[in-house]
């Protein structure tokens, strides 16, 4: 099974880049498929719920599932559906908080004992950090080699950038879906991921890695979104306080 029959019978899908390439590609063989998480917390939220609980659907139809902790992008901070400027975080902060969220995701995802490579092939799930690629990054070479591909009037007809331009968009978070995109490029490269998958609000930058695989990999690659759950008022659900945290199985 693709997986994505369970997932639209449950509500989850939102956005496909190409929903017919994609169920055709799930069909021939298991994918590779990626979410991603800034570890800017020691838990996960209920925000969090609905990626992952998809993640876990997917494994279970016999995908395989990485999971991209933001030890980079934390760093920055994704704009991404919020109206201030994330607080940074130390490197220390982002190691710690990167370990609790593996112990939450144990719980739904089934981890492999092997690395990267062999969890690739065995179908378990992988955790990786972005801060090992991104961390080394020339910041020339990395304008010069992905950069380049990318349009600033683009970028701004996204909803997550037209949202932040009301308050002010600093530079540093306009580099954001730079770096997300390039951690799709570096997953599609070295452990053949060809799908990301993550909130509407990320809609944008997920598109965005997909244009960037094809314009320097001349490869093939899909998004998909699910829906945001949101508060009453129909916003984005926030960071909780303490105590408000909750995961089960899906």
């Amino acid at each position: 099974m693709n997986g994505l029959a369970i997932l639209e019978e449950r509500g989850f899908i939102k956005q496909v880049t190409d929903r017919d390439a994609l169920e055709k590609r799930m069909q021939e063989k298991p994918i590779t498929f990626y979410a991603g998480v800034d570890p800017t917390g020691r838990s996960l939220h209920i925000g969090h719920m609905v990626p992952f609980f998809a993640m876990s659907h997917l494994q279970s139809a016999g995908h395989k599932p990485v999971v991209v902790v933001g030890g980079g992008t934390g760093m920055i901070g994704d704009p991404s559906g919020k109206t201030e400027m994330r607080k940074m975080l130390t490197l220390e902060q982002i190691r710690e908080n990167s370990s609790c969220i593996k112990n939450q995701l144990s719980r739904v995802l089934d981890f492999s004992s092997g690395g990267p490579s062999e969890a690739a092939v065995s179908g378990g799930a992988v955790l990786v950090n972005n801060y090992d690629w991104l961390g080394p990054l020339n910041y020339l070479e990395f304008l010069r080699d992905i950069g380049r591909h990318f349009s600033v009037n683009r970028m701004l007809s996204f909803e997550s950038y037209k949202l932040r331009l009301e308050k002010g968009l600093s530079f540093i978070e306009f580099n954001y879906q730079l770096l997300q995109s390039y951690d799709f490029l570096r997953l599609f490269k070295d452990l053949g991921c060809e799908l990301q998958i993550g909130g509407d609000d990320q809609w944008g930058n997920i598109v965005a890695g997909t244009e960037l695989i094809r314009r320097v990999e001349g490869g093939e690659a899909w998004g998909l979104t699910f829906h945001l759950v949101t508060r009453s008022d129909g916003k984005k659900w926030a960071k909780p306080k303490r105590g408000q945290f909750f995961w089960t199985r899906p």
